[in-house]
């Protein structure tokens, strides 16, 4: 074995285990930003749904020098794309009572496309996230989905009103 990673990786590769072809090796912070560039691009053409990328530091022996905290490692990162956006409009806000009994309040959205589903209803949380957003019925709202899954909206477009 090498002491570096990627290395590693291409010679499991080679004995038939299953291993990312979308696998790089960055030389520089430029190459990684350009790499995250493109994937931010690419990922909408994948047949699954990607929030991010893995960047680790390819050398072991820094690996185990930089060591770990008690729930991650200090030489890898996931680095989160901005979520996608779509603009709807807030057709009506209805209310759901969860098992605790507290009442939320829900946006119910003409329907729109968004990281591959169809989004109709997303949380408006409270009162106060309301009051905050300055919504109406009617707004052209802002959805996004928070950790590419829960919708939400996160803002309004006033000007439309």
């Amino acid at each position: 074995p090498s002491d570096s990673h990627f290395e590693n990786m291409e010679l499991a590769r080679k004995w038939g285990l299953n291993v990312s072809a979308t696998m790089k090796k960055c030389c520089s912070l430029e190459e990684v930003f350009e790499f995250l560039k493109y994937w931010d691009v690419a990922r909408k053409s994948l047949s699954v749904a990607t929030d991010g990328v893995v960047l680790k530091v390819d050398s072991l022996s820094q690996q185990r020098n930089l060591g770990s905290t008690s729930k991650f490692p200090r030489w890898a990162i996931a680095y989160k794309f901005n979520a996608e956006k779509a603009l709807t409009r807030l057709e009506s806000v209805t209310y759901q009572v969860g098992r605790t009994g507290a009442v939320t309040p829900v946006a119910n959205l003409e329907p729109v496309l968004l990281s591959g589903t169809t989004v109709k209803r997303a949380s408006l949380y409270n009162e106060d996230a309301i009051l905050a957003l300055d919504l109406h019925i009617g707004d052209r709202v802002y959805v996004e989905k928070g950790g590419e899954i829960i919708p939400k909206i996160t803002g309004v477009d006033k000007e439309a009103r």
